[in-house]
């Protein structure tokens, strides 16, 4: 059986949100077209791209709060929102709490860094610092939320604040949740449990292939990566800025049309994606050649930095 949580506006306000920050992104990618090439259309291309970084956090808690739901079989009780999956064993439950026993567990808890790992912890820390912006940065505050329990951990999966949460006590972690019908949910527990399970589940939380590539916890190599992102944005930053102070035919290039200095920055993309592209399929099983990969794709586009800047001399 499928339960859908309590009704909480946090999903429908993150897209809110989220909308006049994609209207203004294509706004400001209108204007960067609109303008001659130029150092301020460089600018405005940056601007353009870190306004994803809000865009897809935002719609990324719209989707974990759109998509809660909490599923029951005989075997397991699974907590779904987003690509992510909680599952606890029918088996594992100890106790639910609800009402006053939650609160009197929770008395005095401080809330520990989360939810859902490091992604969160940047806007946490501004609405913290600007509590003002905080209904423009927090969605789902309960949706992945971590807390340190004298004698176990609470992980919190649910659409409402603490009190109005049942506590699910397995394996010597605890699971908070928001069933829409909480009455519903506790009756069909019991009515699963009754049944018995078809096969032994196990405790585990369940990320998808993407989210739980290695790369992501790899810092060296994951900078190179990003690394040569920024070398494309440098070689196109230098060609723009540079591009409107030419003359029409370079004389440094047997007098061919300014407009092939362009030539560098696709090149570094090209070396950026080609190595990059090849880098990923190798990673796991080589991670040194996926290395010397990254850092090739970093050298060439030094190189083409510095005939970037010998063909675009005034």
């Amino acid at each position: 059986m499928i339960f859908p949580p309590a009704p909480s506006t946090d999903g429908r306000r993150a897209l809110l949100v989220g909308l006049p920050l994609i209207v203004l992104d294509l706004l400001l990618a209108i204007l960067m077209a609109a303008r001659p090439v130029g150092a301020s259309t460089f600018l405005l291309l940056l601007l353009v791209l870190a306004l994803w970084l809000p865009i897809g956090y935002v719609l990324w808690r719209a989707w974990l709060c759109l998509s809660l739901a909490y599923w029951i079989d005989r075997n397991a009780i699974t907590l779904a929102w987003g690509p992510i999956r909680q599952v606890i064993p029918i088996g594992a439950l100890q106790e639910v709490q609800r009402g006053e026993a939650v609160q009197t567990l929770l008395a005095n808890q401080r809330l520990a860094q989360g939810p859902n790992g490091q992604i969160d912890q940047p806007a946490r820390a501004l609405a913290e610092r600007w509590p003002r912006l905080a209904p423009l940065l927090i969605f789902g505050p309960d949706l992945g939320t971590r807390r340190k329990l004298p004698r176990a951990r609470l992980y919190s999966v649910a659409s409402q604040p603490l009190p109005q949460q049942l506590l699910l006590h397995a394996g010597g972690r605890v699971f908070g949740i928001s069933p829409a019908d909480a009455e519903g949910f506790l009756t069909s527990l019991q009515e699963h449990h009754r049944l018995g399970p078809t096969h032994l589940a196990t405790q585990q939380r369940q990320w998808p292939a993407w989210m739980r590539f290695p790369l992501w916890q790899d810092r060296l190599l994951l900078g190179l990566l990003l690394g040569g992102f920024l070398g494309v944005l440098l070689l196109l930053g230098v060609a723009m800025s540079r591009f409107a102070t030419l003359p029409f035919a370079l004389p440094q290039w047997e007098g061919l049309d300014r407009r092939m200095i362009f030539l560098f920055p696709i090149f570094g993309l090209a070396a950026w994606l080609v190595n990059g592209a090849w880098g990923l399929l190798v990673y796991e099983r080589q991670r040194v050649a996926a290395g010397l990969l990254w850092g090739g794709a970093l050298a060439a586009q030094a190189a083409a930095l510095a005939a970037l800047l010998y063909v675009t001399r005034l």
